[in-house]
């Protein structure tokens, strides 16, 4: 996937709201690309192991 790494896991000051544990930032071309990767079958053999770790929130957004 044409997927780029715009933040991963460094230092977040939450100036709102609870503080998160780590912080994933991820740019694909599309809405539909990003869909894609989540749907994968790579990406989801990965999420079950993912699940059992933590609690987690994945949010698609578009950019500007």
């Amino acid at each position: 996937f044409d997927v780029k790494r715009l933040a991963f896991y460094g230092a977040a000051d939450a100036l709102e709201g609870p503080a998160p544990d780590g912080v994933v930032v991820l740019e694909f071309p599309s809405v539909e690309e990003a869909r894609a990767w989540y749907q994968s079958p790579g990406y989801q053999a990965a999420l079950q192991h993912r699940l059992k770790a933590a609690t987690y929130r994945v949010i698609i957004t578009e950019g500007v």
